[in-house]
Parts: structure tokens; sequence; C-alpha cells
């Protein structure tokens, strides 16, 4: 049986719950001599955005957490950067007229080594999409605007399909002018859709649903 990660979502309090499940095929007969299953329920335990500044090289982290996984105690924002980050309400602040390269990086911590999730959903490629505001990119490369951070999101991956498609899991971020305090809402979703990625969010299951704000200034 071919696992698929899939990640759920519960908001409380703004905060975000974690887990993994794995779906079996409908109306697969089961063997006469079943075997043990094999990694039937995976956790992640941490979101990770990682932002390198085009300009300076330094490096900027920002981290949903949840170490127990979904069904325990409450997640919760961080330790991100503070130079950046203001994880206790989940704020990160972007500087105006600058380039990030971004990296969005799924690991579940309750394995020794840590496993790194995100790299099951690049070998997938072709079946999951990250979105952003729950807005569909456009043109070649596929990139979209945020909506009042005016920031520009470029996807740099692409999946093996044809026509090649973007996962997201490496995206550009170009900020303009500044916008003052004011935080943004960013929603970033992971999609899994096997057979019917069209690029755009509206088919498949939801994996990944988690939310941050940012401000320009």
């Amino acid at each position: 049986m071919k696992t698929l990660f899939k990640l759920s979502s519960l908001l409380i309090t703004a905060s975000l719950l974690l887990s993994l499940s794995c779906k079996k095929k409908k109306n697969e007969p089961a063997p006469s001599n079943p075997l043990p299953p094999d990694n039937t329920s995976e956790v992640i335990t941490t979101f990770k955005l990682s932002m390198t500044d085009s300009a300076t090289s330094s490096v900027y982290t920002f981290m949903y957490k949840d170490p127990d996984g979904d069904g325990g105690q409450a997640g919760f924002y961080g330790p991100g950067t503070t130079s950046l980050s203001t994880q206790s309400d989940s704020v990160f602040n972007l500087s105006p007229n600058t380039t990030y390269f971004t990296e969005i990086i799924l690991l579940d911590e309750t394995k020794s080594p840590v496993d790194t999730i995100s790299g099951e959903v690049e070998e997938e490629g072709q079946d999951h999409m990250f979105f952003f505001n729950s807005t569909n990119p456009t043109g070649s490369p596929y990139s979209l605007t945020l909506s009042g951070s005016g920031i520009h999101l470029t996807y740099t991956d692409l999946d093996g399909g044809l026509p090649q498609r973007g996962i997201g899991l490496k995206t550009r971020w170009r900020t303009y002018a500044a916008t003052g305090t004011t935080k943004h809402p960013l929603n970033i979703v992971l999609k899994h859709q096997p057979g019917t990625k069209n690029g755009t969010i509206t088919p498949g299951d939801t994996d990944v649903d988690v939310n941050f704000k940012v401000t320009v200034q």
C-alpha cells in the first residue's frame, strides 16, 4: 500500500494542531495473511518557513510547532529568529524592497533520526501543491501577488508532470513599498491532488493549513 501523508488542521484560539493520517485504497481486498501496517500513522511536529535575504544572506525562520501531534497539547508558534519574528502571535516582519528566497520544511521530530516529511511531498510533487492565501498562481513561472502586503511570490520548484507545475516548497518573495504596522493574513495550504493537479486550489484534499501574519515595514 502506498502511504499518502495527510496533515489535518484544527484552529483553536488561533493555534493549529498538525497530524498525518494514512489513506487506504477503496475496495482493496484484504490479504489472506495481512502484514502489520507500515507507517500507518505519522506526525508533523514542525512547520518551518525559512527565508533568506538575497542581499545580506541572513536567514530567518518562522515556525508552527506541535510536539505531540494532533489530539494532545495545543501547538504554538516559534521559536523563530526574534529579529524578524514575533512568534507568540504568529507575526513576522519583512523589509520593503527586498527579495527573500523561501523554503517550507515539514518535520516529524518524534522520530530518531528526525523524519523530513517535506521530502515525501517533493518526491510526490505531481500530486502536491502549496497555495498562499487561496490564490491560484498564473504565468510562467507560476507567480501571484498577496493582497494587502503586495508581496510578489514566484514558485521556484517544479514537479515532473507534463505540463510541469509548481510545488511551492521553494518560492521567491519580493516586497515593495512598506505597508506600516498592518498585520496582513498569510494562509499557507498544501493540497494533495493525485491525478487532479491543475495548478488551482480547487481539487484534492487539504494536507496542511497554517496561518501566519506578515508586515512590511
